[in-house]
């Protein structure tokens, strides 16, 4: 198995996107536009030609130490494969990353299988997912009866579904009401590249819900990718500002899709989502740290 260590500009454009395109795990974040959009320095480990291809986002701290981090919107990376990603084929990945890489925390993709090395930290993780390939009165018998409640009450509410939100719009909803706030401003600005980006390939589409008065109370992005229809904003119906408008909302977009051969991605941690009878799908965020000097985490800053 050969794996060679690419710089960012010298990776063939075309064959990167093919591998992740074709890839048994496929994702719209390994392509090389929705990686140009999150992250400003990245070089990649390639298996053979371009069979595998493995993401290494990195940024320097203030000791000019290069170090790998999960770049923001992108919730999980790691290998994309045409081939199974076998144990073996994922260790020899993690052994092929540069040594000056004494430190990293990244997320790998949920086709990863948890390795026993010792030199690594894997912590599980948690993402809901929702299949959309039964009718819809099939799918609705898994709503919890809060689910149902709540949309009684929508009914009621005088709520109307909105489209043609700008990207600008739905970026501004976000800074406004996302619980993680850490990187917020970073976040704010490529969620709009990425949209525009969406929209000129013709793979996404947004989706709302106003009052009467016109307010926006709910707002996300939609990318559909490799079997799946990914939510680009995190879906936290405990902490948005209408959870009466955003289950509407994802009840209209799981109405409109049902019976298709469609997994709605949540990309959320939120087990309240289980209302709408989502399931957690695992995946593994690794931690490695070979630094000879552990400094405090103020040595760690933006590139």
């Amino acid at each position: 198995m050969e794996i060679r260590l690419i710089k960012q500009e010298n990776l063939h454009a075309i064959k990167w996107d093919s591998c992740v395109h074709y890839a048994n795990n496929g994702s719209p974040f390994g392509y090389r536009w929705f990686l140009n959009n999150v992250a400003k320095q990245w070089d990649a480990l390639v298996e053979g030609d371009y069979e595998s291809v493995f993401p290494l986002v990195w940024k320097q701290d203030i000791l000019k130490r290069k170090y790998l981090f999960q770049p923001v919107l992108a919730r999980e990376l790691g290998i994309f494969s045409i081939h199974v990603l076998s144990p073996n084929r994922i260790q020899a990945f993690l052994d092929a990353v540069p040594k000056e890489y004494d430190y990293f925390q990244i997320a790998l993709n949920e086709r990863h299988q948890f390795q026993t090395n010792k030199q690594y930290e894997w912590e599980k993780k948690d993402n809901y997912q929702l299949w959309l390939d039964q009718p819809y009165e099939v799918i609705q018998q898994n709503y919890a009866p809060a689910a149902l409640d709540l949309l009684k009450e929508a009914r009621k509410s005088y709520l109307r579904p909105v489209s043609n939100l700008k990207p600008e719009r739905i970026a501004q909803f976000f800074r406004d009401h996302a619980v993680d706030r850490k990187d917020l401003e970073e976040k704010f600005h490529a969620l709009q590249r990425i949209m525009y980006n969406a929209m000129h390939r013709g793979i996404g589409f947004d989706n709302g819900i106003e009052n009467e008065k016109g307010e926006l109370l709910a707002a996300n992005y939609f990318i559909y990718s490799h079997g799946k229809l990914l939510s680009l904003l995190p879906v936290d119906l405990s902490k948005l500002p209408s959870k009466l408008a955003t289950v509407y909302a994802l009840d209209m977009l799981i109405k409109t899709n049902a019976g298709r051969p469609l997994i709605l991605d949540l990309n959320s941690t939120d087990e309240t989502l289980k209302m709408l009878g989502a399931l957690p799908n695992q995946y593994y965020q690794i931690k490695k740290d070979e630094r000879r000097w552990k400094l405090d985490k103020w040595l760690i800053k933006a590139g």
